[in-house]
């Protein structure tokens, strides 16, 4: 991945459109393979980030299942999904929350 494709990754997921952070959250995971580390570390910051204040439950759901496919390819740590520890429990989906808990528990 090049410096445009991740600075055009990183835009579409914080984008106002949540049909859109949903979308790029979606290409993400189609890209993993073609993350290095430090573009894995990037992306799963903004991921987390927007993760924990994501009102847009497909939104979040893409943004989760993302990092998911971030840290299936060694390219997340602890620190780069910290943002996660923020957001609200008591207003997610039981489901998504066992997305939460997966990413928080395996680092």
């Amino acid at each position: 991945m090049n410096s445009e494709q991740l600075v055009e990754l990183v835009r579409g997921l914080v984008s106002v459109d949540a049909r859109k952070r949903e979308m790029v959250a979606d290409i993400v995971c189609d890209w993993v393979g073609s993350c290095s580390r430090a573009d894995g570390t990037v992306l799963a910051g903004v991921l987390s980030a927007s993760a924990s204040c994501e009102s847009d439950p497909a939104a979040l759901e893409s943004q989760l299942h993302a990092l998911l496919e971030l840290g299936a390819g060694g390219l997340t740590d602890l620190e780069s999904i910290a943002h996660l520890r923020e957001i609200n429990r008591r207003e997610m989906a039981e489901s998504l929350l066992e997305y939460v808990d997966d990413l928080l528990e395996e680092r």
